[in-house]
């Protein structure tokens, strides 16, 4: 084995380390979503020793941020599959507002995740947007608003919804509200933006084998009051 390959060797062993960690954190925090994540639960499903912990992350805080990250870039891989629905952005913006926020409900974990950790997977939400806007504001069907605005305004619409059925004090009829806000907010006239607020937004789905899927079976197994 030459030196060169020993390194890529050690490499992917690190990389499938690194994961196998983020792969437990995930599944801890199915499990046990109320409670607090700490290294020992960690280390436990992962099957390593705690100082195998460090060597990779500082803090639980730290690999729970590349948890978010790794269930960000499934979502998103779910989300890049799906053909677009229309040529119209703010319809299609409808729509894909709608088809995350339905993928959240299906996959509960996604939404504990979002609203206990931080915006997490909900930034994956930001991939489309520059496509959507620039096509909106050319075509005079978007405002012109600054890039950091926008994000801020789509990210608040979504995870507000994702807080309130978080909480159990959500209503029928929450999403299509906040998909109304963020086309009126970019300057979609409001009797427009509550007509495409209506537009169905199924709910995408994960296959077996990812990391959303089986976090969700073990978070319904869990048997979480609220969900």
């Amino acid at each position: 084995m030459t030196g060169d390959h020993r390194k890529v060797v050690a490499a992917q062993r690190r990389e499938k380390m690194r994961h196998r960690l983020i792969e437990a954190a995930v599944l801890v925090f199915a499990a046990k979503p109320h409670g607090d994540v700490v290294i020992e639960d960690i280390v436990a499903e992962a099957g390593v020793a705690r100082g195998t912990f460090y060597k990779y992350f500082d803090t639980v805080e730290a690999l729970l941020h590349a948890a978010k990250i790794t269930m960000g870039h499934e979502i998103l891989e779910m989300v890049l599959q799906e053909p677009r629905v229309s040529e119209d952005p703010a319809r299609a913006l409808a729509h894909d507002i709608k088809r995350f926020i339905q993928t959240c409900r299906r996959y509960r974990i996604i939404g504990c995740f979002s609203t206990r950790t931080g915006l997490g997977p909900v930034d994956m939400l930001e991939e489309p947007l520059p496509r959507y806007l620039a096509e909106g504001t050319a075509s005079g069907r978007f405002c012109a608003l600054p890039d950091w605005l926008v994000k801020n305004i789509l990210k608040t619409a979504v995870l507000s919804v994702l807080i309130r059925e978080e909480t159990g004090v959500d209503q029928p009829g929450d999403d299509c509200l906040s998909v109304a806000a963020v086309l009126r907010s970019f300057g979609v006239p409001r009797d427009e933006a509550e007509a495409l607020s209506q537009v169905d937004g199924a709910a995408l789905a994960a296959a077996p084998d990812t990391l959303i899927a089986r976090a969700e079976t073990i978070r319904a197994a869990s048997g979480d009051a609220h969900h």
